[in-house]
């Protein structure tokens, strides 16, 4: 095979340049008044920010979804011509693509909560614990009425918190310097996610030269990928920070430091607890040149290592075990969209029509129990077959499955295996993060009143511009590779290991 030509210069800053704009577009249409896509309340953001919503939507609504739409196409149509550039150009500098993932990240930071209230759950939380609740046997609810329950997803208010006791002291320490403000509690929690954003950016070049892969594509693909910048990073969510210590863990544990990996991974979990399945993995990879029976001993060592740190760590935060009793609680939300809660739903719904009453918990309960199980069973799999599929695709797919078959689905919850995957990404793999990343990014979808305008013309022109927009994009993209085969190799060229 003839050498692949360098990457020229400045051949990124078209899809850069496309990309900041994307973002800029996402950051206005989520600052109009309406828009569904983020908490329009008083004491929600520094911006944006209204009494009331209007009744029916306008222009200015609808044109702010339009924005957020077309920066959201805009800001994935550069993210797959990034990658599609690096992987024809290998060894491009790492630097490059930093310089990218700072640029798009800029408007991030100063967007409003996207796409979800949890951020303001983390700062009742932290409130809870400034005042002495314990979150694990209150909800949010305990604070009595006020701006800070006010800004609670009404769904959340009664739930004990189902995140680690590290997480929670976090929170409560935040909350303490911000000094009980909403805003600054706000801004300290982007500023964690961001933390965790770094994290990942840090360990996944790190994980590319363990595995002898091309850095600035693994980077491309986990950094900058959307659901990454604007979900994980613009929601504020905490997975940012446990997915960034997990990568950062796993990254140290392949250069040997078993240890300090395994600490890491049990800090990735005291935010929340499927992090924990980065113990598992580091435990047989710690025996990799040995036998079976050898790895299987080392990964009891460092399940029961891990146990250890887990229990002094919640020892030490003063909040005890109540924390694993909360766990369940994000399963409070049943929704068809769950394959588990899917079928729990379906076999209630059967057994009524055949008279057997209604028993929709029991079934839900069961089928995600079930489930579970069998998220386990495939992880098992998974890893009695790294060798040949890969440790770090056994990983990443081993993330997904507990993503699957869960209690419930978030978009950002994807983010788990992909980040993963993004390393070693190849051929169905590499198609698979690419569209169900894009997928996720437009998971939240406002109802249908939110699309109402008072000019149908103005509609059809948006609606047309923008479907006529990626219809193109699609149609010169992908129909010619499904004629000639791929548009993105198959395999990316491997460094040596540990090169680069």
């Amino acid at each position: 095979m003839a050498p692949r030509p360098p990457l020229r210069p400045y051949s990124l800053a078209l899809p850069g340049v496309a990309g900041f704009v994307g973002a800029l577009c996402v950051l206005i249409g989520v600052a109009q008044g309406g828009s569904p896509f983020v908490l329009k309340a008083p004491g929600a953001w520094f911006f944006g920010a209204s009494a009331r919503a209007p009744s029916v939507a306008g222009n200015g609504t609808f044109l702010g979804i339009m924005l957020v739409y077309a920066g959201l196409a805009v800001m994935i149509g550069s993210w797959f011509e990034v990658v599609r550039t690096l992987r024809r150009h290998p060894g491009a500098p790492l630097g490059t693509v930093v310089a990218i993932a700072i640029a798009w990240a800029l408007p991030v930071l100063v967007m409003p909560p996207l796409f979800s209230r949890d951020v303001y759950s983390y700062v009742a939380q932290g409130e809870m614990i400034t005042r002495g609740f314990n979150p694990y046997a209150h909800g949010p609810s305990v604070l009595g009425s006020g701006r800070i329950l006010s800004l609670v997803d009404p769904l959340w208010r009664h739930a004990r918190a189902p995140y680690g006791p590290a997480w929670e002291r976090l929170s409560g320490g935040i909350i303490h310097l911000a000094r009980h403000d909403v805003f600054a509690a706000l801004v300290g929690f982007r500023a964690v996610a961001l933390v965790g954003v770094v994290l990942i950016a840090v360990g996944v070049p790190a994980l590319a030269r363990a595995m002898g892969r091309d850095e600035a594509v693994a980077f491309a693909l986990a950094v900058l990928n959307p659901l990454v910048l604007l979900v994980l990073l613009g929601g504020a969510h905490n997975d940012a920070l446990m997915l960034g210590l997990l990568v950062v863990g796993c990254a140290v544990a392949r250069r040997n430091h078993v240890m300090i990996g395994l600490a890491l991974c049990v800090l990735a979990g005291e935010v929340k607890i499927p992090a924990l399945i980065g113990v598992v993995f580091i435990g047989w990879w710690w025996g990799e040149a040995e036998s079976s029976r050898r790895r299987i001993l080392r990964m009891a060592i460092a399940l029961s290592t891990a146990a250890g740190l887990t229990a002094l760590v919640s020892a030490l935060s003063g909040l005890g075990w109540r924390w694993l009793g909360g766990l369940s609680d994000p399963g409070i939300v049943v929704s068809w969209l769950d394959p588990a809660s899917a079928m729990g739903l379906s076999l209630s719904h059967l057994v009524g029509l055949l008279g057997g009453g209604e028993h929709a918990g029991a079934f839900v309960g069961g089928a995600r129990g079930a489930a579970l199980v069998l998220a386990a069973v495939i992880t098992v799999a998974l890893i009695a077959n790294s060798r040949r599929i890969g440790d770090l695709q056994a990983l990443g797919w081993s993330l997904l499955a507990f993503v699957v078959f869960g209690p419930v689905i978030w978009p950002w919850y994807e983010t788990w295996g992909f980040v993963f995957l993004a390393v070693v990404a190849e051929g169905w793999t590499l198609r698979i993060v690419l569209a169900f990343s894009a997928v996720a990014c437009f998971a939240d979808v406002p109802g249908a009143r939110s699309f109402g305008t008072n000019d149908p013309v103005l509609a059809v022109i948006c609606w047309g511009c923008l479907v006529g927009a990626v219809s193109a994009y699609t149609a010169r993209r992908l129909l010619p590779s499904l004629a000639r085969g791929p548009a993105l190799p198959e395999s990316s060229p491997r460094l040596r290991p540990g090169a680069g």
